[in-house]
């Protein structure tokens, strides 16, 4: 009988490490009580390997702290505002205190970004595939309707995620060869067409359109970006002849913000009462509290929008920006857009495979924070935060691990 080895504490270690990695980047698209437990392993992590010499520097670099401050200013309006969502928003909004212990974690092995990213991709595979039989009517069993298959999250995050994921799928099948070429494409066309045609959440459409769109102009050569340019004007000439779902919630969608415009003030709220003339509705009472405090905000928690006779109310005005400024005013705007150009100039220093994605998938998120408020909202908040940390750990990563890094041989993730 041959005796099997003990694995050694690293190989352990080694192991945790990727595998909280590849959790990390499943349950973001899943389920948020696996995210959980996989911040919690990075946590675990951390203090086993106790190797916290890039903290220091982490910590001075913008990408980390404006973030924190960020957060700061939000806990500390509670000194000075009272509303009733004030503690909870605050709550919301600790993800951001994230980026300093996930960019140690990322900087413990270079290879924790592509278990991350398999993780994410292998998540969205599986929802891509759940939800085309949702679609095809297989799996009424489970509770997935075949007018809207949505399968772990809510349809707004799914079509979001499946965007990206649709997005990092057309990268690879540019990159690769052969067989994988056709797979990573058959992935790309089918996850857009789960996002335009299936799933209702039109900003799914800004996300996909917006990363696409970024990627194919830094990539594509000029003769190139007028083709594909071409082929886009003949895809939406397409879409507004032909009868589908996509342009009936893209004419849906104007037509509830027209009515809500248009509405007299005593039939504002029901005028309203749906998607697009909510957010209209949004707007207007952001730039209502904008001006009662715009350098310094009301406060946390200081929006809400809803009707007190039927008790519905909403503390989130579904737009980032606007919920910045409503809350922490013009300085807190300003420190959101310092760490969206953070992030950017970090980004566009990478080597160019990987400064077109990461630009591509940044220009989505400020795309879709006009629609949504992705920062408070926990998946994809988290996600930007993963984002912010890996950015924030290859800006301090010394020059020769970068170009390590940035070596063919390490390009597969």
């Amino acid at each position: 009988m041959v005796s099997v080895p003990a694995l050694t504490v690293p190989q352990y270690r080694q192991r945790l490490f990727a595998f909280t990695a590849l959790l990390l980047g499943a349950s973001l698209s899943t389920s948020n009580f696996l995210m959980n437990v996989a911040l919690g392993l990075a946590v675990v992590c951390l203090l086993w390997q106790r190797d916290c010499r890039q903290w220091k520097a982490l910590a001075a670099h913008p990408l980390v702290w404006l973030p924190a401050l960020m957060f700061a200013l939000l806990a500390l309006s509670l000194l000075t505002h009272s509303h009733a969502y004030g503690a909870s928003m605050v709550g919301k909004y600790k993800k951001l205190l994230y980026v300093l212990p996930l960019a140690l974690f990322f900087l413990a092995d270079r290879r924790l970004a592509a278990h991350f990213l398999c993780g994410f991709l292998w998540a969205n595979a599986l929802i891509l595939a759940i939800s085309l039989a949702g679609g095809a009517g297989l799996a009424t069993r489970w509770g997935i309707s075949p007018d809207n298959p949505t399968v772990f999250k809510l349809q707004i995050t799914q079509n979001v995620f499946m965007a990206l994921a649709a997005l990092v799928w057309l990268t690879r099948a540019f990159a690769c060869h052969g067989m994988r070429r056709w797979l990573y494409g058959a992935l790309a066309l089918l996850a857009a067409a789960n996002v335009l045609l299936m799933v209702q959440g039109r900003t799914g459409y800004v996300a996909l359109v917006v990363g696409m769109g970024i990627w194919l102009l830094l990539t594509l050569r000029r003769r190139q970006r007028v083709a594909v340019i071409a082929c886009g004007v003949v895809a939406v000439a397409m879409l507004a002849l032909i009868p589908n779902l996509a342009m009936e919630r893209l004419t849906l969608g104007v037509q509830q913000v027209r009515h809500c415009v248009l509405a007299p003030a005593a039939t504002a709220y029901q005028a309203c009462d749906n998607s697009m003339g909510q957010r209209t509705a949004f707007a207007r009472e952001s730039w209502r509290l904008i001006q009662q405090a715009p350098l310094l905000g009301n406060g946390a928690g200081s929006f809400w929008y809803g009707n007190a006779e039927t008790g519905y109310s909403v503390h989130n005005p579904h737009n980032e920006y606007l919920l910045e400024t409503v809350q922490n005013g013009l300085l807190g705007l300003a420190l959101f857009i310092g760490w969206m150009w953070c992030c950017y100039r970090v980004a566009w220093r990478q080597p160019v495979q990987r400064r077109n994605l990461l630009v591509a998938v940044l220009c989505s998120y400020m795309a879709c924070h006009l629609f949504n408020s992705f920062l408070l909202d926990s998946s994809e908040g988290h996600l930007f935060v993963v984002i912010a940390a890996l950015l924030a750990g290859w800006a301090v990563m010394p020059r020769e691990m970068a170009d390590k890094n940035s070596h063919p041989a390490n390009k597969r993730g």
